[in-house]
């Protein structure tokens, strides 16, 4: 029995030291031992690290750079430094400096693209004459003639612009805050946590462009919760403004505590265009978002979001993100393999790209007229699907890399619906269905993206119809390789509405007043704990994981300098059928046509509902063809201006001015 004691005592003894070293080891939350920290200093840019050869040179001790690592050994050492009483603990082996290589910039983006493609010409054939069609019936619209899509210009040797027109980065300077002074931060926040009965580890300190993440292991056991609750005893301990903690960081078991810099460094255009994973994306859209925290560069794919949405206050950096956007994809697409929609209702902001040779209509300024240019994208999308059913295409990179061969003939049997047995068939009216003769099929379809600055603006004007526009391009327009970016500085819910949120996954969230506007954008807070200056938040698509970045910057000068170059290679070619509907008078305007063949369809079938019941009124029009207030309103406004029913009579129908027998 002695010996059992004394073998009890020793294991348990054991168990206890294997314990206390484990503890002094140090573990993390998922219980496994904390990585060696490291340091990094990413605002600084080093421009002379380019040519540097590959050999190993020994790093200044005085002086971080961008991407040096500081290894356990030093942080041990500087930590015995600040605590006498420390134990002392054996030293690993030292391990040798990390090799980092610099990022090749030889390729340089620009080269000339072979812009050979072209629109196909309808062919030349004719087909003999065909007997005189019946009469449509009234409410109906009369075909006009063969359906195509919008033509795209065609521009012989057009070069994209090059990054030597982007103003070069700012010679590297002395980091604002050495080494050490990084570290004894992060000693004070696990000092700050130790107050209040909470033991973390000393993780990873990451110096962004705009913050520094200081990353802390919790011991075992240790409640997130508890650590987020100390968010303003933690940014007192620091002194800084105000902090962000995520508890934890995304994929990973640490918890990170975002500190504002003292001096922020900027993210040029230039940075992002000249960096590997700008030149190297497989991206089809490539979109120049700015850098993440660890100083690596955001390249979104615009094909794969489908749609972006922007969202910020004033001031925040929300115009530079459109122009960053904007001039990315100058960089990359030529006027036949992509067009713009820019309907800027404030004025000022798109004006400057007003003569480009990709807009497929001049800028839309009139918030009257947005309906017109939205519904124009409607119309297109769906005459794109028609083509790809005709050829048997799924969407626009199949139908662009299609085989060009021309698929043969084939006689389909039509069965005579006048004499058709067993079909109940009246043939009173006769429908016009566009044949595969009447489609045009070009070589190659374009890109579309449409770019709405203001939504806050055009939901004020005419909110149903602006969000049905929307919500239809938003929700079938992928596959038609057409794409919508929406801006806005009051995102509240009567602007962002359901409907537009659920079509547009992607997001981008910048600095906001409140925590309510935070939850609008992104369905989660941290929008309001921005710093402003391009500070943002950025959304991916297919996942719920916030990704804070600093927004590259592109100056007026060189959106001045890109639009420029573009203009000098070709002159704008716009739409005609786009270009004509913009220039008919407004709905409500008093002028002659709707100008849109949806509003004379409606009008046709007030007309034969009145004359089928003999009175005219808005209710009538409401409970027959199932509209709104405001829409019935309006066109029954409309056929008072074309002479065909009398003014408001107050409760009483409006009197009916045409023939109704005729």
């Amino acid at each position: 029995r002695d010996l059992q004691k004394q073998k009890k005592a020793i294991e348990q003894e054991i168990e206890q030291t294997t314990v206390e070293l484990e503890a002094d080891q140090g573990l993390g939350a998922d219980l496994k031992p904390v990585p060696k920290p490291t340091v990094r200093d990413l605002s600084v840019l080093d421009t002379g690290q380019q040519n540097m050869t590959t050999e190993e040179a020994e790093p200044d001790p005085d002086e971080l750079q961008m991407g040096a690592v500081i290894t356990a050994e030093e942080i041990k050492a500087s930590a015995d430094k600040s605590s006498a009483d420390a134990k002392p603990e054996k030293p690993d082996e030292p391990s040798g400096p990390t090799e980092h290589k610099a990022a090749s910039t030889d390729d340089i983006l620009g080269q000339a693209d072979d812009t050979t493609d072209s629109v196909a010409k309808p062919d030349d054939t004719t087909e003999p004459d065909a007997p005189a069609k019946p009469k449509l019936p009234r409410h109906l619209p009369k075909p006009k003639g063969p359906t195509s899509v919008a033509k795209t210009p065609k521009v012989m040797g057009y070069k994209l612009p090059k990054s030597m027109l982007l103003d070069e980065p700012e010679p590297a300077t002395a980091p604002t805050e050495t080494r050490e002074q990084l570290l004894s931060n992060a000693r004070l926040l696990k000092d700050t946590l130790k107050q209040f009965n909470i033991d973390v580890t000393e993780g990873d300190i990451t110096k962004g462009p705009t913050i520094t993440r200081y990353e802390l292991h919790p011991a075992p056991g240790v409640r997130l919760e508890r650590i987020s609750a100390l968010a303003n005893n933690i940014s007192a301990a620091i002194k800084a403004e105000h902090i962000n903690i995520l508890a934890p960081v995304p994929g990973r078991s640490s918890v990170g505590i975002e500190v504002p810099n003292r001096i922020k460094t900027k993210v040029l255009f230039r940075d992002i265009i000249d960096s590997p994973e700008w030149k190297k994306s497989k991206a089809k859209i490539p979109l120049a978002l700015g850098k993440d925290v660890y100083g690596k560069p955001i390249v979104a794919d615009l094909s794969e979001m489908p749609h972006l949405l922007i969202a910020g206050a004033t001031g925040s950096g929300k115009s530079v993100c459109i122009n960053s956007i904007v001039a990315s994809l100058l960089f990359r697409f030529s006027p036949e393999e992509l067009r713009f929609v820019m309907i800027d209702p404030k004025v000022v902001e798109l004006q400057i790209y007003n003569g480009l040779p990709h807009l497929a209509a001049p800028v839309v300024h009139d918030p009257k007229k947005v309906i017109l240019a939205l519904k124009w994208v409607v119309n297109e999308m769906e005459k794109r699907y028609q083509i790809f059913a005709k050829v048997g295409a799924r969407n626009i990179a199949g139908f662009n890399s299609r085989s060009k061969k021309k698929p043969e003939k084939t006689d389909q049997p039509e069965l005579p619906l006048d004499e058709g047995e067993g079909f109940a068939v009246e043939m009173d009216q006769e429908v016009s269905v566009p044949r595969d003769e009447e489609i045009e099929i070009p070589e190659k379809l374009s890109y579309i993206v449409v770019i709405i600055d203001e939504l806050a603006d055009l939901m004020l004007m005419a909110k149903n119809d602006v969000e049905n526009s929307i919500a239809r391009i938003t929700q079938m327009a992928r596959a038609a390789g057409i794409h919508c970016i929406v801006a806005t500085q009051r995102p509240s819910v009567d602007v962002i509405t359901g409907v537009i949120k659920a079509n547009i996954p992607a997001r981008i969230a910048f600095q906001v007043a409140a925590k309510v506007d935070s939850r609008t954008i992104l369905d989660a807070m941290g929008a309001d704990k921005l710093l402003g200056k391009g500070d943002m938040l950025f959304l991916p698509p297919g996942t719920s994981n916030l990704s804070r970045a600093q927004g590259c910057l592109v100056t007026d000068e060189e959106i001045n300098r890109i639009v420029e170059i573009v203009n000098n290679q070709a002159k704008p070619s716009y739409d005609k059928d786009m270009e004509r509907q913009l220039e008919t008078p407004a709905p409500g305007n008093g002028g002659n046509g709707g100008g849109i063949d949806e509003d004379e369809d409606l009008i046709q079938q007030c007309i034969e509902v009145i004359r089928v019941e003999q009175k005219a009124s808005v209710s009538l029009m409401q409970r027959r063809l199932r509209l709104g207030y405001t829409r019935a309103a309006r066109i029954m406004d409309e056929l008072e201006d074309r002479g065909l029913v009398g003014p408001n009579r107050g409760a009483e129908p409006r009197e009916i001015l045409f023939d109704v027998e005729d």
